[in-house]
């Protein structure tokens, strides 16, 4: 250090200065460069998550139906413009059936955690299983793979350097004026900087630096401060970003389960309630009065919510999740009843606000479900599957009411039996498993013989399944109009070959059953008619089955398949007729062929009085607009010689043919 000495005194000063404050600048921009980018890092990991949230419903949707066109569409909508540089989403044998910004669908794509550049900017890679688990037992349905953009990590470091650069240019030009005792002074003020830094650096914020005058290290201060203040604000918006709904002003998906969790730390689980919000016939709104309406009718509810909930309870957690759902999560006594009726309230509240708009006046139910939090695994995955299935269960059973989740009710294990019975169902799909069965129906005097296309499915044990097993799994998990095609193709081709080989059908005329899902399936009139037009079938030997239900609950949708199947020559039956609450008043829409008496009215038709008058009715109102009556459930003689008397035209049931393959016959 012998030469340091022979240089002059202000040159020193100017050297001690500029290399303290090249010191302390630097220790300063490393500690803010590593406090913006773990802020940022973890903003990247908390968009990811929320985008992940958001994918997971739309591609398990489109896992479960493998509407894979509708999901590409929407992943480029919601995404478009966004922080993803790409998005792939894999069915569960690992391939691409969407994409957004992943061109080449035979690259591997990374692994987890990866950081690579996409396009000339930064990316960490995030994998996300799309799957359910309850009790458990997990059930896979594919993954969804996301590219997150690092550039406003980049940019910021970028920004700090530039910053930084300038600060000790500017810091060692002032250290060249300063004299033996602003040398002192600046030594002492610059220490209390580097102080500052570095407790700025350790994450507290809260602190800032003396900058009172106008001098340059107090510009310095100024700066720090203003950086301080920055990254303070940014850090604030973005974890108001990611804890609050921006609609209502409600907390995110993320913040509830987080505050959800800490509920069940803190509290006996006898004392923590989760309640599932969703609103009834909500698209109603936002068809007749527009998105904007729909919107105030959120906001609203989120306004009863916070009206309703907390004053009642010790704590209270308010989230709007997803489009008409709500959830909240409470403090409160361990007894039902308060807690029920704190949640009938609410549902009351929301039906008798108000909804005017364009001069209609429309009303909003909501189907609540409850549960207390010792009933199920204290999880919050488990309780928010319990709720979701109270809600259910709820708008099952008409909506506008509160149901209790509790383990012992029946709807409960069915729901638990319809998640067990998905990877069987989604294998039958894949593999085809559903065999056709054929159930004869027998004239009563005179007329061509029926037969109705019933259906089975066989398991990779061997085992046959009804349909009333694995029905309302399907119907559950929106399968049905998967199934409908793959069984009426199937049918197609046997009648075909049949026609070919010049066999005998099993029956003059064969039914085939078509679920209110298929019908309002969009491509499936036109995949019946290819089917039709391929194999050579003669329509008017085919009679198309669907519930009268279907045609009550989807009257435009039910009228528009029966004027075009009749227009083809098909004939049309009601199934399960006299079992919905209408009028018959859809009646006057159209004109069904055939009506089947439900059940119901003919398993003890041959003893019960009011049995018998309302079977007589279905005859007489059959006779009336010229349709020919079925009975079906026909299990024994003696139902058979009373349906004779009561004038019904065909008879199915057991005690006429029992259900055989329709490869036997």
């Amino acid at each position: 250090m012998n030469w340091y000495r022979h240089i002059p005194f202000r040159l020193q000063i100017l050297l001690a200065a500029g290399a303290v404050l090249l010191l302390i600048v630097a220790g300063f921009t490393y500690a803010h460069w590593r406090a913006l980018d773990e802020a940022l890092s973890r903003a990247a990991e908390r968009e990811a998550q929320h985008y992940t949230r958001q994918l997971d419903t739309l591609a398990r949707q489109a896992l479960l139906t493998h509407d894979y066109e509708q999901l590409q569409d929407r992943l480029e909508a919601l995404l478009a413009g966004e922080t993803i540089a790409f998005a792939v989403v894999l069915d569960e044998d690992g391939r691409p059936v969407a994409t957004y910004g992943w061109q080449d669908s035979t690259q591997t794509l990374p692994p987890p955690g990866a950081k690579l550049e996409w396009h000339g900017q930064p990316v960490r890679v995030w994998h996300h299983a799309i799957a359910s688990t309850l009790g458990g037992e997990p059930i896979s349905f594919g993954s969804l793979v996301l590219g997150i953009s690092l550039a406003p990590l980049e940019t910021g470091r970028e920004r700090l350097v530039l910053s930084t650069a300038l600060l000790l240019l500017f810091s060692l030009a002032l250290g060249g004026l300063l004299l033996d005792g602003v040398a002192r002074r600046l030594g002492q003020r610059l220490a209390a900087l580097a102080e500052l830094s570095r407790t700025l650096a350790a994450g507290d914020l809260s602190r800032r630096a003396e900058a009172s005058g106008s001098d340059e290290v107090s510009v310095l201060a100024q700066s720090l401060n203003a950086l301080a203040d920055a990254v303070a604000a940014r850090i604030d918006e973005l974890r108001h970003r990611i804890e609050y709904d921006a609609l209502t002003g409600l907390h995110s998906r993320i913040y509830f389960d987080e505050a959800l969790g800490k509920l069940l730390q803190q509290y006996d689980a006898g004392r923590v309630w989760v309640c599932a919000i969703d609103l009834d016939h909500f698209a109603a709104v936002n068809d007749s009065c527009g998105h904007e309406a729909g919107d105030r009718v959120l906001r609203d509810v989120a306004r009863l919510m916070e009206e309703i909930i907390p004053p009642r309870v010790e704590q209270a957690v308010l989230a709007h999740h997803d489009a008409d759902e709500f959830a909240a999560c409470w403090v409160g006594p361990n007894e039902d009843e308060p807690n029920e009726a704190l949640a009938r309230e609410l549902g009351a509240k929301i039906l008798a606000h108000p909804i005017t708009d364009k001069g209609l006046n429309l009303t909003v139910a909501a189907s609540i479900g409850l549960v207390r939090a010792d009933r199920v695994p204290s999880t919050v995955a488990d309780l928010k599957i319990a709720a979701d299935i109270a809600s259910y269960v709820a708008k099952q059973l008409g909506g506008n009411r509160v149901v209790n989740y509790l383990p012992t009710h029946p709807w409960v294990e069915q729901r638990r039996r319809e998640i067990e019975l998905l990877p069987v169902l989604l294998n039958a799909i894949r593999t085809e498993a559903f065999e056709p069965w054929v159930q004869r129906i027998v004239p009563v005097g005179e007329g061509l013989l029926h037969a109705e296309i019933l259906m089975r499915l066989l398991t990779e044990q061997g085992e046959r399944l009804a349909p009333g097993v694995f029905l309302s799994a399907a119907e559950r998990f929106q399968l049905m109009p998967r199934i409908d095609r793959i069984m009426v193709r199937k049918v197609m081709e046997d009648l075909d070959r049949r026609l070919a080989e010049n066999r005998p059908w099993p029956a003059d005329v064969i039914s085939l059953n078509v679920s209110g899902q298929t019908l309002s399936d969009e491509g499936w009139v036109e995949y019946l008619e290819a089917l039709l037009r391929e194999h050579g079938i003669p329509p008017e030997r085919l009679v198309f089955e669907i519930t009268e239900s279907t045609v009550i609950e989807q009257t435009e949708v039910a009228v528009a398949f029966i004027t075009r199947m009749r227009g083809l020559g098909a004939a049309i039956a009601l199934d399960d007729f006299g079992s919905g609450t209408s009028s018959f008043g859809y009646l006057r829409r159209f004109t069904a062929d055939y009506i089947k008496a439900d059940g119901q009215f003919v398993r003890h038709v041959h003893e019960r009085r009011e049995d018998r008058v309302i079977v007589q009715t279905m005859v007489s109102l059959a006779r009336l607009m010229r349709m020919t009556t079925i009975a079906e459930f026909v299990e024994n003689d003696a139902i058979i010689e009373t349906l004779r008397e009561l004038g019904v035209d065909y008879l199915q049931g057991y005690a006429v043919h029992k259900p055989q393959p329709l490869s036997e016959l």
